[in-house]
């Protein structure tokens, strides 16, 4: 028997992890039986590697004083779809001011559409001034409002990618409803893509 052992290194964390696979038998061993997992069960398979991907990428890209924006809406009735043309629109403006400054913009987007709670969008951005941010989003929304959290120093953003992973869960629905396959982050181009390195160990030599 044999394991893999999984490292990755994003910012200032280095995550390892031991697991064991088909593929790390010994050479010559017969394969095993391929099953089909439930659905139940992918769902809960890619909604972890979707949390792990979205962790990677926020400890490689964003540190203390970087911001996590909330944009809101006072319309309660805005559509979802329309909701989605206002982000896209909003991320335009923005990129469009900042690169009129020669500021670089970092964002990872999640759309929370919860059925109690008003549309709303979760951003992480590479820190900028608050007054371009609200601008932006007072062009499109008029009346909505802008809440924003620096991030702090702790260097590992487990649990704020745990949170929005679960936060894009109705989203996906939504999307669903619309007959459309959604994404349950966005991100910029020019992001550092943590790539997992992978090595075999032999279980009497971990």
């Amino acid at each position: 028997m044999a394991y893999i052992l999984r490292t990755v290194y994003t910012g200032c964390v280095c995550e390892k992890k031991k697991m064991h696979t088909v593929k790390a038998n010994r050479k010559g061993a017969p394969r095993a039986v391929r099953v089909n997992p439930t659905t139940e069960n992918q769902k809960k398979i890619n909604e972890r590697r979707a949390e792990e991907n979205l962790r990677w990428r926020l400890n490689a890209n964003f540190s203390r004083r970087d911001l996590h924006l909330v944009l809101h809406y006072a319309d309660k009735n805005r559509s979802f779809s329309q909701c989605l043309e206002d982000l896209k629109l909003f991320l335009r403006k923005l990129r469009k001011r900042c690169k009129a400054k020669s500021m670089p913009l970092t964002y990872i987007c999640v759309t929370e559409t919860k059925r109690m709670t008003n549309i709303h969008h979760h951003i992480i951005l590479k820190k900028i001034p608050m007054d371009l941010i609200q601008d932006c989003w007072d062009e499109i929304v008029g009346n909505g409002g802008v809440s924003v959290r620096p991030l702090d120093n702790r260097g590992n953003h487990a649990k704020l990618a745990n949170y929005l992973i679960k936060e894009s869960r109705s989203t996906l629905k939504r999307y669903q409803e619309l007959g459309k396959r959604g994404k349950r982050y966005t991100c910029s181009q020019g992001m550092i893509i943590p790539e997992p390195v992978y090595e075999r160990i032999e279980a009497d030599h971990w």
